[in-house]
């Protein structure tokens, strides 16, 4: 359950004098047993964050004037079917952050953050399922994963300051930046981004522009090249539906040609506690994915998935999701917890699921 303290409860073994602040302790706890298959094999297990990421957080707000307070949220992922940390083991690998918002001149928070990209995935995915996600199969799990995807980094983004104004007669301006880290990280951390948004949400339509600029590191392969984003995202509500779609663009430094990726989809309810989601898309790389991989790597998948709501907190769901490798592409469903990469060319990957999941 939702619980509200107060901070100097919550750390009073700290030596010092704490001002009156609101703390949430918040969570989500969601398993589910899943089936992937492809021409290898196959395999069915128990994985954790299906229809979102097992986490457990605390977020506070300390109110500084009428106008402006200080916040914070420290969040870590978990793998509810055996107890370990996700996101690498870190302690709040989802996000971590502090920062001030004001009603008259925005937000402003620092740290490890849920970025733009991050953003931009979630408010146009139909799907909403980790290992049914179409645009996170397009974006996400590729072993070049776009600035603006679900599920993996730069999503979430270390090093990072971002800027977002209060909104105005619909429209809202954001600015991100993430520093680079130690020149010898791996990509994408050794890379420095710079995003930027601007979203107009007014009634039944969210329309948003995106638009992302990496900077190169080694330039020896098209990871640590430097990358141009742009990603466009539309939402809108109908009185039986609300349908989604997406068109990204990425073109690396270097490379003659660009990676496109788009989808549809809609969230259909189908009674007062049930949904049906549904979304199909395609991508495609003219830019090799590693340094031995040739390009023309696309992908088409397609998904539908049913989320029954108990209560407020509590969802039964369920999913299905197939993904067609076409070209010089071998890529996998959910990496995590799925299959290994297939070894053949024009291989096709299924993932069928049931689980459940509580907020509290």
């Amino acid at each position: 359950m939702r619980r509200t303290i107060l901070a100097a409860a919550l750390f009073m073994a700290l030596p010092c004098t704490v001002a009156a602040q609101s703390v949430t302790l918040y969570g989500v706890a969601d398993v589910h047993i899943s089936h992937f298959r492809h021409d290898d094999g196959s395999i069915t297990g128990m994985g954790s964050g299906g229809l979102g990421g097992s986490r457990f957080g605390m977020r506070g707000e300390e109110k500084l004037t009428d106008r402006l307070d200080a916040i914070f949220v420290l969040e870590g992922g978990f793998n509810i079917n055996n107890g370990t940390s996700a996101q690498g083991g870190r302690l709040f690998g989802r996000r971590a952050f502090v920062g001030l918002r004001s009603k008259d001149y925005g937000t402003l928070i620092a740290g490890r953050l849920q970025g733009l990209g991050y953003e931009f995935s979630g408010a146009y995915d139909p799907m909403m399922f980790a290992p049914g996600s179409v645009i996170g199969s397009l974006t996400g799990e590729s072993r070049r994963p776009w600035m603006y995807n679900p599920l993996a980094d730069p999503a979430r983004m270390d090093n990072a300051v971002l800027y977002k104004t209060p909104k105005f007669n619909g429209f809202q301006l954001a600015y991100q930046h993430g520093f680079r880290a130690a020149p010898n990280d791996a990509a994408p951390r050794s890379k420095s981004y710079d995003l930027a948004a601007i979203t107009y949400e007014e009634g039944p339509v969210s329309l948003t522009y995106a638009f992302g600029r990496s900077t190169g590191t080694t330039y020896t392969s098209a990871a640590t090249m430097s990358q141009t984003e742009h990603a466009f995202g539309v939402r809108y509500e109908i009185p039986w539906a609300t349908l989604f779609g997406t068109y990204q663009i990425r073109k690396t430094d270097g490379y003659g040609g660009k990676d496109t990726a788009w989808q549809v989809g809609a969230r259909v309810p189908v009674s007062e506690a049930g949904r049906i989601h549904l979304a199909y898309g395609q991508s495609t790389n003219d830019t090799p994915v590693t340094t031995d991989d040739t390009a023309d790597w696309g992908l088409r998948s397609w998904a539908v998935g049913y989320v029954h709501s108990l209560s407020k907190r509590t969802s039964l769901y369920a999913y299905f999701k197939q993904l067609d490798n076409r070209g010089n592409a071998r890529q996998t469903i959910f990496p995590p917890g799925g299959l290994p990469a297939p070894s053949r060319l024009g291989d096709k990957v299924t993932a069928v699921g049931i689980g459940m999941q509580h907020r509290f």
